[in-house]
């Protein structure tokens, strides 16, 4: 059997060109680097401090949190900033020149604000009152707005329970494996992942 030589290919400069180009027309249209699909994260107001002793920072922890996700999808650009979406440090509806200046400064368009309304423990008696359950809430919202048009474009409210040793601990990193391994912790988690999937899904269908 004869081997014949193979012709060794070497693409000419235009084929390089072009698929440079189509390259980088492919980088531009990443949803990501859409200056439309950008998204700012504020901090979170806690209406009731005193219930959340027992975790590390969820004003910050879950926004911090909930930008990640939000980013795994590479759907959007996102950043966050500890700072409220207020000037009064209460978290009143934003006005559209607040709205615009926040746009400007984080070259955002949209914001994300949230509110903390409830994290309290109740006692529900089991059995005659012989035995008791514990039961605790996380109740939030979430505020959603085109910082451009200086508008909302929607709020969400967001409910989850968590039983029995509903105390978390203080030393527990926000999030870590070990909060998550707690049932409040756990709770708080599914929060977050459920409020990030369903703010992208509203989001990515908007022009």
């Amino acid at each position: 059997m004869t081997l014949r030589p193979q012709r060794l290919f070497v693409p000419s400069l235009a084929m390089i060109m072009s698929l440079a180009s189509a390259f980088c027309a492919a980088q531009a249209l990443t949803p990501a680097q859409d200056p439309g699909r950008r998204i700012l994260l504020t901090g979170f107001a806690v209406a009731h401090p005193a219930q959340l002793i027992d975790i590390d920072d969820i004003a910050l922890g879950f926004p911090r949190e909930l930008a990640r996700r939000l980013e795994q999808g590479q759907q959007f650009s996102v950043r966050s900033t500890p700072e409220l979406l207020s000037f009064n440090w209460q978290l009143d509806p934003p006005t559209p020149k607040m709205l615009a200046q926040v746009a400007e400064t984080y070259k955002a368009r949209y914001v994300i604000s949230g509110d903390v309304r409830n994290a309290g423990i109740r006692t529900q008696p089991l059995m005659f009152g012989l035995w008791e359950k514990k039961i605790r809430s996380l109740d939030l919202e979430i505020y959603v707005y085109d910082a451009q048009a200086g508008t909302m474009v929607e709020r969400f409210k967001f409910t989850g329970n968590a039983t029995g040793d509903v105390v978390v601990g203080k030393d527990y990193s926000f999030d870590g494996e070990a909060f998550r391994f707690t049932p409040f912790g756990k709770a708080i988690d599914d929060l977050i992942e459920q409020s990030a999937q369903t703010i992208s899904a509203t989001l990515i269908v908007r022009p």
